[in-house]
């Protein structure tokens, strides 16, 4: 690891104070599995990745309110990090099935929907997605607001969003990432297309090609 990363990471001291716990908890928590430390020095002191450190010991804050054990919490997380959760935002019923027919058995996945901004930041809080597929023609709220008020949650703030619009314009396309959205498909949604981008944001991989026609 160079020194440039290395000085991009966090010591246990250093990421106790940044997540308001205790370095024993820190401690605790790395050597029973829940938190993985990224490198190690010679010297025996471990090193943290700032964002995905944050985004687990928020996940286990919540879990330990909802009075979950700990070897249940450790469960739920082994599950958490083969199965992708993922939140699509649409008023449009055909989509969430479109999305649905695509991921069907490419890779351990769970599928919420909501059909306003309300559901969604219900949704958002209770589900933690690893991924939000998000229209930004939304009843009651637009899709750009709920970009800002993703990216704006220190609970959510690390969650992919794929923004899905109907006015491809290069205007539009500024503004989509300006509110925070990490990548966006325009309508009629392509199959392949949008496989290519869930499972680039998701980090995952999936075998053979998809051939299917666009979808409006």
């Amino acid at each position: 690891m160079t020194k440039k990363a290395r000085q991009d990471l966090l010591k246990i001291s250093e990421m106790a104070e940044k997540a308001d716990v205790l370095v024993s908890t820190i401690r605790y928590y790395t050597d029973i599995g829940l938190l993985k430390a990224a490198m190690t020095t010679e010297g025996g002191h471990r090193l943290y990745e700032e964002a995905p450190t944050m985004d687990r010991l928020v996940k286990i804050k919540r879990m330990v309110a909802k009075g979950m054990t700990l070897p249940e919490i450790q469960g739920h997380i082994e599950q958490e990090m083969t199965t992708k959760k993922i939140l699509v935002v649409d008023d449009e019923p055909e989509i969430v099935d479109f999305i649905r027919d695509l991921l069907v058995d490419k890779f351990p996945h769970q599928i919420e929907s909501a059909h306003d901004g309300f559901t969604a930041g219900r949704l958002i809080h209770s589900m933690g997605p690893d991924l939000v597929i998000l229209d930004l023609l939304l009843p009651g709220i637009d899709g750009f607001q709920v970009c800002h008020m993703i990216r704006e949650d220190e609970e959510t703030k690390n969650a992919k969003i794929l923004a899905v619009t109907g006015y491809d314009s290069a205007d539009i396309r500024k503004k989509i990432l300006e509110s925070g959205a990490d990548d966006y498909c325009g309508k009629p949604l392509d199959y392949q297309q949008t496989l290519d981008k869930i499972t680039k944001l998701l980090g995952v991989t999936v075998k053979g090609p998809v051939k299917k026609p666009i979808v409006d």
